[in-house]
């Protein structure tokens, strides 16, 4: 009962920041110009561009961070390649699902790969592929995805958390976190179509239920959402911004590779 009340409390102290706006950018190709009217913005861990910060603190900076996957050209590669925890290849893109139950898997992460992103300056961390993860449906990843999520807010309790989707584990979760992004709620990239595409409504309803059991399980949540659209799909843009919004979500908006800053939000 006491180690719960700490990570509400950790949890707590760490999200006192409050963005009004926030982007996804993977690259270094951008001037600080660029990205410093967002309040928060999701880098890469290792390529990024300077994490420099205005007189009121203001970019705060989350690296990203895969939990569930290892990239077959990311920094880790040489550390995980021929592993043992390596389950399935993720074609999409040319990265191994990794079986999170491993401890050796554990321990590169809270040896090697998060000390590697907060020694570079991030304000926290955005930890990306639960859903792939839970997509395994195996006994004990459930448990052991919040053993993880745990131990970084006990780690790390003046950090930002931002968990990627993994909605299913939300109300388990929430306490630790400071925000949850919920991507493909509006409009996503279809790999098999080759083109963005609106979520159905069946869909759409069922990811704001799980995020509804999220907040009721932690009410100082805070819920980002993001979104892809074509460059010429200016109203698809539109009305995903205004879905979020009308919600009391944090909208971001861009093409599926986030190798661009779009200011949609700015406006």
């Amino acid at each position: 009962m006491i180690l719960f009340f700490c990570g509400i409390s950790n949890a707590a102290k760490a999200g006192k920041v409050k963005p009004r706006t926030w982007l996804c950018y993977y690259g270094d190709a951008f001037e600080f110009k660029h990205y410093s009217p967002f309040d928060l913005v999701v880098f890469d861990g290792h390529r990024h561009p300077p994490l420099k910060h205005k007189s009121n603190g203001y970019p705060k900076y989350l690296g990203y961070l895969s939990l569930g996957e290892t990239h077959g050209k990311g920094p880790l590669w040489s550390h995980t390649k021929g592993k043992p925890y390596l389950v399935k290849k993720n074609e999409d893109w040319n990265s191994w699902l990794v079986d999170v139950r491993d401890p050796a898997w554990h321990s590169l992460l809270f040896e090697k790969a998060i000390p590697q992103i907060f020694d570079s300056g991030f304000d926290g961390l955005f930890i990306d592929t639960i859903d792939s993860s839970l997509s395994l449906q195996s006994p004990g990843i459930e448990d052991a995805l919040l053993k993880i999520i745990k131990r970084i807010r006990d780690t790390y309790p003046g950090k930002l958390i931002a968990v990627n989707r993994g909605l299913p584990l939300l109300p388990r979760i929430a306490h630790y976190i400071d925000f949850v992004v919920v991507e493909d709620l509006y409009s996503y990239f279809s790999f098999e179509e080759k083109d963005y595409i609106k979520v159905t409504n069946e869909t759409r309803n069922i990811l704001l239920d799980q995020v509804a059991a999220g907040l009721k399980a932690n009410k100082n949540l805070i819920v980002l959402t993001l979104d892809y659209a074509g460059l010429k799909q200016p109203k698809v843009v539109e009305e995903a911004i205004r879905f979020s919004k009308k919600r009391g979500f944090i909208p971001y908006v861009s093409t599926y590779q986030l190798d661009e800053i779009f200011n949609y939000t700015l406006n």
